[in-house]
């Protein structure tokens, strides 16, 4: 609400100045007291040490079993590392002895037949006769024959030994292969039901930890609940206590009293107090009433004479446009009176040059007559 009271002088402006400071003042106050982050009274200090002092005990606790668990994991990875690079030596040693096997035992030349796909048969071949002596020759003494074989028996004999040798060297390998690889297998079931066991015992110590450090903030919430119910009765009893002073406190002010002489300024006895003022008196509400009319009736006056106004601009602007229209209309026939002589001096102008050029091509014209080709085609030259 805005009132006309009139200039204001050097005591109006610092009343007014000290006013926003106490307004000020109280906006800040009450910002300091409501913002629970920022307020410095009213906290339990001691709690909230033993708070931080509870946390930074959880998080050193947590740091130590993420520390146990990551050096347990290093573990675990070492020994799994370790057992790979063991089982890749083994395999490596089984690769080795299996290639020097078969580099040792199973060359080309060992295969059984070798000899029908030998390339130098012919040259390692029994000659057809050995001496005259020889027992296999007949009373012909013929020679033998190509093709024979003098001694299959025997061959196939040690043939038959050679392969029972090494299959039984085959299943020896073998036997020692699968229990090598049996022995290799319970080491590592072994390892891997020792690391199970480890990982549980760690798990149930993690599973207690939990349990106590949860049977711990329970126990803390209890306390805190507690406390917050019995800074809540408190505060509630106190709250209680400061709004039935308040209420007295208001309904016992000038405020509610609605005084009258509270809102008089005290520096200027024609100027009234704003945030204390409760109205006019009937005498002054008569003198505004009278203001008011008075400014009605020469608003209805102004606008009254405004349209006036406009209709003697509105008339003004018709005759103006009457005006304008008339001047062009009479330029459009003035334009029109010069394009028309302009055109018809055009047409006399093009009838006067057509005939000139056509009087200059007959000038310019020359007719061939027979002198002309008399003179050609007299003598031999």
């Amino acid at each position: 609400m805005t009132l006309k009271i009139g200039i204001c002088t050097k005591q109006d402006l610092d009343e007014a100045m000290k006013l926003q400071k106490r307004e000020q003042y109280e906006d800040e106050r009450k910002r300091r007291i409501f913002n629970a982050k920022q307020r410095l009274y009213g906290l339990d200090l001691e709690m909230l040490d033993r708070q931080i002092l509870e946390k930074k005990k959880q998080r050193t606790a947590q740091m130590e079993c993420d520390k146990k668990f990551e050096e347990q994991e290093q573990l675990q990875k070492r020994l799994i590392l370790a057992q790979e690079k063991e089982l890749e030596k083994k395999q490596r040693v089984v690769d080795s002895d299996l290639n020097y096997y078969r580099c040792r035992y199973q060359r080309k030349e060992q295969r059984r037949e070798f000899d029908l796909n030998d390339p130098n048969f012919l040259k390692k071949a029994r000659p057809t006769r050995v001496a005259d002596n020889d027992i296999s020759l007949g009373v012909s003494s013929a020679q033998i024959f190509q093709g024979e074989d003098l001694y299959n028996t025997d061959r196939k004999l040690r043939q038959r030994e050679q392969q029972r040798a090494w299959l039984d060297q085959q299943v020896q390998e073998r036997k020692k292969a699968e229990d090598a690889r049996k022995q290799a297998d319970n080491l590592l079931m072994d390892n891997v039901g020792c690391r199970d066991k480890h990982l549980q015992e760690m798990a149930k110590s993690d599973h207690q930890m939990r349990n106590q450090v949860i049977q711990r903030v329970r126990q803390f919430n209890i306390n805190m609940a507690k406390q917050k119910q019995l800074d809540r009765e408190r505060e509630k009893r106190e709250k209680y206590e400061d709004d039935m002073a308040e209420i007295y406190n208001m309904l016992s002010s000038d405020m509610l009293t609605e005084n009258p002489d509270v809102a008089q300024s005290r520096t200027d006895p024609n100027k009234k107090i704003a945030f204390m003022y409760r109205g006019m008196t009937p005498e002054e509400l008569r003198v505004f009433r009278l203001g008011q009319e008075q400014q009605l009736r020469l608003a209805i006056q102004r606008k009254t004479e405004a349209q006036m106004m406009d209709k003697q601009w509105e008339q003004y602007a018709i005759n103006m446009d009457r005006t304008l229209v008339l001047h062009q209309i009479e330029d459009d026939r003035r334009r029109k009176g010069e394009l028309d002589e302009l055109m018809r001096a055009n047409s006399k102008l093009a009838v006067e040059q057509d005939r000139q050029r056509k009087e200059a091509l007959v000038g310019l014209t020359n007719a061939v007559s027979d002198d002309f080709y008399d003179q050609f085609n007299k003598n031999s030259r």
